[in-house]
């Protein structure tokens, strides 16, 4: 088959070296120049990624440091320490996408650098193909990894039932930068550090002290986020973090990250999602390099095993996705929009008053559902009469998430476009 992937995203490419080993024609085009395609920033990834798949972690890969909370307006931080086997990895992004175009050279996939796609072709009921300054291009199948901005995504027709545009709700307004260490600034204890509803808004800061003198912050908040806003933040982020110096080590990068459930269809006669396109981060981090290496490797295992690109062959790959990967994302994107929707004092409730436990906010912090049950309601009552109405609120948020995550587990295993309409419409509803 001849196949086509738009954009050099880390599924999009995973998938691109497998398919080309397995015999097909593959090429990758991307918008931006080889030289500009990622910063070489270090991103937090689960060991579990390169002791299950064939994952080759970069050099000078090394443990992040435990986490440390910091609550609106508050002083007093909640330490999370991990255990060695849930200590994430801190590895280069750079690094890593340099090896899986490497690979894909390998396997002779071909690139056209500073190319962009800007929307599908369709011929009667399927992707035949795309658009390129005004050319058209055919194709078997176009795998769609060009993220959460796709214009491929946004070019397919409303019948197929994937969702085209996402809501301020599922995105994060992001500024990061690498900054030197302030001269003079003893480098502080916590290295690590999350502020939560930042300033009392819908938003968040990270700052993390690595080696070699870097200081690594991200701010930003759900949808968008003005110049001043961001301005705002930075200066407050540097009052309260003097380690934070002022020499730019990297060229600071605003970005949009998705942080919702994956796409409910990701498939579609001649057309896959995967990665960013697809949603596939971690809804409280909006990280997803794992998944989205997981589910390159799944969509080329069913386009190998199924030598055809037709919707019924490529719902495997999502029911697979699904299988593994999918149904705990429902759930942790409602607890992120129960914790961003919350007034600073009541998050401020959940985090200090033993409300949640110390496992319990690291199984979070890790972008991990929570077991709600009756026992854990019972469990929480003691402490929740205290703020009764935010604490109904918080559990009905998360027993929707959790219904949530059971129907996403329901996913019909076979390609029927009625039940397969019915079954988003249900996961949807809530979310609504």
């Amino acid at each position: 088959m001849k196949i086509i992937v738009a954009g050099a995203g880390i599924g999009g490419l995973k998938a691109a070296a497998l398919l080309a080993a397995g015999g097909h024609e593959v090429t990758v085009y991307e918008k931006r120049r080889r030289d500009e395609l990622t910063s070489d920033w270090y991103e937090d990834v689960e060991p579990k990624l390169f002791d299950d798949t064939d994952a080759k972690l970069p050099e000078g890969s090394y443990k992040a440091e435990d986490l440390t909370l910091v609550p609106p307006f508050s002083d007093d931080n909640i330490e999370i320490n991990m255990t060695e086997g849930t200590k994430k990895l801190r590895i280069s992004r750079k690094a890593f996408l340099e090896q899986l175009i490497a690979d894909c050279e390998q396997a002779g996939v071909n690139f056209e650098f500073y190319t962009s796609v800007k929307k599908v072709i369709v011929k009667g009921t399927r992707i035949a193909g795309v658009i390129i300054n005004k050319e058209k291009y055919y194709c078997d199948l176009v795998i769609d990894s060009s993220g959460v901005n796709s214009s491929i995504r946004r070019s397919l027709p409303d019948d197929y039932g994937i969702t085209k545009e996402i809501t301020e709700n599922d995105y994060y307004s992001v500024f990061r930068g690498i900054f030197d260490y302030y001269p003079g600034c003893p480098v502080p204890k916590n290295k690590k550090k999350m502020f939560l509803k930042f300033m009392g808004q819908s938003a968040f800061a990270r700052v993390i002290c690595e080696p070699n003198d870097r200081v690594d912050i991200m701010v930003g908040k759900v949808g968008r986020m003005s110049r001043f806003e961001f301005e705002t933040m930075l200066r407050q982020l540097r009052i309260e973090n003097q380690v934070i110096g002022y020499e730019d080590l990297m060229p600071g990068k605003f970005a949009k990250l998705p942080v919702r459930y994956p796409l409910t269809k990701m498939v579609a006669d001649g057309y896959a999602a995967v990665g960013n396109s697809a949603f596939m981060t971690v809804p409280m981090i909006g990280n997803g390099i794992a998944d989205a290496y997981r589910a390159g490797q799944l969509l080329a295992q069913a386009v190998l095993e199924g030598g055809n690109s037709s919707a019924k062959m490529l719902w495997k790959y999502q029911v697979s996705y699904y299988n593994k990967y999918g149904p705990e994302k429902f759930m942790v994107d409602m607890m992120r929009r129960t914790l961003f929707n919350s007034k600073p004092n009541d998050v401020r409730f959940l985090l200090q008053s033993g409300f949640f436990t110390k496992d319990e906010i690291k199984t979070a912090a890790q972008g991990k559902p929570l077991d709600i049950s009756i026992s854990f309601l019972f469990s929480k009552l003691g402490i929740g009469k205290s703020n009764f109405k935010f604490f109904t609120e918080t559990y009905f948020a998360l027993s929707k998430g959790k219904k949530a995550m059971d129907l996403a587990k329901q996913i019909p295993n076979k390609y029927d476009p009625a039940k397969i309409a019915a079954w988003q419409s249900k996961i949807e509803k809530l979310y609504k």
